[in-house]
């Protein structure tokens, strides 16, 4: 394929055993209405297994922009972005998990939004959630749009949107300078990240689902634990940077377990779903909706079954987040 020029921007796709989707993923980049506007497409593998490097040699050959980095393995996701944004010269990067999808419309739409307003940084969208390989059950996510709030950070701090890194594009000077996303934070370092960048530019939202975000995992938890460790530390190192973040802390922390326990509410996990609704109420115990999670937790199996059937069906966590308002 011959293109008259490069373009000015570079798609990072992360892969790690996702043969059997990062195929998808990357006909979804090659797909878009403004494809001539990207000039590097890395794909950063992280030691996957030989079926998915078998994919990734096939794939090198679909476009002479695509260029796959085989790494070690052990790196996860926020070395192998720092490695691929590192990778390129490109003054615009976007981000794609190699099991999510790109709707055709999604790069064009953040770049005329990049060429009207030089000080936004960072555009987020919209996205929906589908389950395994079926794209047509997808349902949009609710969105919560920060961009027009006095203190971007302490608004992205108590709300988390969430942003997904499928739906973002950025301006790599904005990344490289902020010193990219911490390899040492191994859950929520895209959200470490934000907070991180967030005093520093501004932050674009556009409200169209433009990304299909894939949930493979039965339990919110994909064995993890951890989740609301993860989220305190994120969130206290967040504050040691930046000390009007510090009094938030117990508001942020109260409602990232009301969200958990809602999904291990929908996830049949009632003694998960009920520590973590204690924990939120023990936090803030103020707020009523923390206290109505409580007890949702609280109802017996049959009650809970008739719950998860009618009023909460649609519901989708994504990384140990949810759509709950």
């Amino acid at each position: 394929m011959n293109l008259p020029s490069r373009g000015n921007v570079a798609v990072i796709i992360t892969c790690y055993n996702e043969g059997p989707f990062i195929g998808a993923a990357v006909h979804s980049v090659l797909k878009q209405s403004a494809a001539e506007a990207i000039g590097d497409i890395i794909i950063a593998d992280d030691g996957s297994d030989e079926d998915t490097l078998a994919v990734l040699r096939d794939i090198e050959h679909w476009d002479p922009r695509i260029k796959v980095i085989y790494g070690p393995g052990g790196n996860r996701q926020a070395a192998q972005r720092n490695m691929a944004v590192q990778d390129t010269d490109l003054p615009l990067v976007a981000f794609l998990d190699g099991d999510d999808l790109w709707e055709p419309g999604k790069l064009a739409a953040q770049l005329e939004v990049c060429r009207s307003d030089p000080t936004v940084g960072l555009v987020y969208t919209a996205f929906s959630n589908f389950s395994n390989d079926d794209a047509s059950n997808a349902r949009p996510a609710n969105l919560v749009d920060i961009t027009k709030a006095k203190d971007l950070a302490l608004a992205y701090f108590l709300n988390d949107p969430p942003i997904l890194p499928s739906t973002v594009l950025m301006r790599r000077e904005l990344y490289v300078k902020s010193g990219g996303m911490d390899p040492t934070i191994h859950c929520f370092e895209e959200t470490e990240f934000y907070l991180r960048v967030a005093p520093s530019t501004r932050f674009a939202c556009l409200e169209t689902p433009l990304v299909l975000k894939r949930n493979r995992l039965g339990s919110i938890t994909g064995g993890r634990n951890d989740l609301l460790a993860f989220h305190a530390f994120v969130a206290l190192k967040a504050a040691a940077a930046n000390s009007d973040l510090l009094g938030k802390v117990p508001v942020r922390l109260a409602e990232r377990a009301r969200k958990l326990a809602n999904q291990h509410f929908l996830a049949g996990e009632a003694q998960q779903a009920r520590s973590a609704s204690a924990f939120a109420v023990r936090l803030v115990p103020w707020k009523a909706r923390n206290w109505l999670t409580w007890f949702l937790a609280r109802l017996p199996a049959a009650a809970a079954s008739v719950l998860q059937r009618t009023v909460f069906a649609s519901r989708v966590e994504v990384n140990g987040r949810d759509s709950f308002s």
